[in-house]
């Protein structure tokens, strides 16, 4: 079982998003593994360079398998930051690393960069790259302003390219709100929209625990 999490914008919890998921199936007693295809961002060590999308991932739990193809150093577009540091993107070497990856796990989530149309080389976009693994796509967005267009979009796109979409996560819902924006935002996206929504996740910040078990039911519902 193969996932790709994608996204409406960057900095909109695919990270948390992913985490929360591995770690729900690796609970379920599943061999679970997270692959980030691409990472810009590269946090520097003194033993070498690592991946912090999946360091957060090790952080929950060091039985979830992690790998990454390409580690890039700046906070820019996995593109930008290969062409920058002279990296040639081989798209071939992704997928075998994939194919690899995932025969070793019962459940593999791919984690995006960016949103779906971020570059992830010169001549391809993240949309591309799904198409390439051939893996249906859950989408993550927020309940802000302005969002209802960047997630209607991002549907949109994927329905013309022929991407397969297993549903939608709702992030970062806020309590008790009185921003008309974000109090209907579930409302208005169902008025224009055909795909389930997996799950709805209030903000909790980076505390995990707390939303343990809405990300139990979506594990249970996806399997």
């Amino acid at each position: 079982m193969e996932y790709f999490i994608t996204g409406i914008d960057t900095d909109i919890g695919k990270t948390f998003v992913t985490k929360g998921l591995a770690l729900a199936f690796n609970n379920q007693g599943k061999k679970t593994g997270v692959f980030k295809p691409l990472q810009s961002g590269a946090i520097k060590t003194a033993n070498g360079n690592l991946a912090p999308d999946l360091e957060a991932v090790k952080a929950v739990s060091k039985n979830i398998n992690t790998k990454c193809s390409y580690l890039l150093e700046g906070e820019v577009s996995p593109a930008l930051a290969a062409r920058l540091g002279g990296v040639k993107i081989d798209i071939n070497k992704i997928k075998n690393d994939f194919a690899q990856f995932s025969s070793l796990n019962d459940v593999t989530l791919v984690e995006g960069a960016g949103g779906i149309l971020a570059p992830v080389c010169d001549d391809m976009l993240c949309a591309d790259l799904i198409k390439q693994l051939e893996i249906p796509i859950i989408i993550v967005t927020v309940p802000f302003l302005g969002r209802l267009n960047h997630t209607l979009l991002t549907i949109y796109y994927a329905k013309t390219n022929n991407l397969k979409i297993k549903g939608l996560i709702i992030n970062k819902i806020p309590d008790n709100t009185k921003d008309l924006a974000v109090k209907n935002f579930i409302d208005e996206l169902k008025m224009y929209m055909d795909i389930p929504i997996l799950g709805k996740i209030k903000d909790c910040g980076k505390n995990i625990s707390y939303n343990e078990s809405i990300f139990n039911i979506i594990a249970e519902t996806i399997s």
